[in-house]
């Protein structure tokens, strides 16, 4: 069996102000990347989410170097994804960066449960369909190149995310970083 991080939303409450690892959806990151990802125009990306890294949700794909994930798109509509790695002692964020005015800002929790290790699309797998980190691996990725992190669904929210209706796959490549695939 394998431990799996379901992930969950709630609004924000007053003492997630005073909290600086914190995973959530919306606002701003709380703290800075090396850069704020642009397009050739120079028009900064939007924040969508911040997902920190620990030891409990990512044992096999921890970077001792990096802090957090941060996921950026197009803040006018949905499409054009990037991952970006904030290394471990960057700045606090005091209200840098771009914000997508149509994401309301949700902090992430997460329940933590069991699965099989290998999540075989024959049994009945509407439970397993969640967003989440780790947990069974779908069969389909055994043999991929890359190394399967986790799902985030367009329902994360109480909204939609607006990523097409597709699901984001958290992904870590052959070197190490962390890529997005969608399904």
């Amino acid at each position: 069996m394998k431990k799996v991080f379901y992930m969950k939303t709630r609004k924000p409450i007053p003492e997630d102000k005073k909290k600086v690892n914190i995973d959530k959806i919306g606002g701003l990151p709380t703290h800075k990347p090396l850069s704020f990802p642009k397009y050739p125009s120079g028009n900064e990306k939007g924040f969508i989410m911040q997902i920190y890294c620990d030891q409990e949700k990512f044992p096999d794909f921890i970077d001792n170097n990096i802090l957090c994930w941060h996921i950026y798109a197009n803040v006018n509509e949905h499409g054009d994804y990037e991952i970006v790695e904030v290394p471990v002692g960057a700045e606090i964020n005091n209200n840098e960066g771009k914000e997508i005015s149509r994401l309301e800002e949700r902090i992430i929790y997460y329940e933590i449960g069991e699965e099989p290790d290998i999540l075989n699309y024959d049994d009945e797998i509407d439970d397993y369909l969640t967003s989440r980190i780790g947990g069974s691996i779908p069969e389909d990725y055994i043999e991929y190149e890359k190394g399967f992190i986790g799902w985030i669904y367009e329902s994360i929210c109480d909204y939609e995310l607006n990523i097409g209706g597709r699901t984001m796959t958290l992904m870590k490549n052959k070197s190490g970083n962390i890529e997005i695939d969608f399904e």
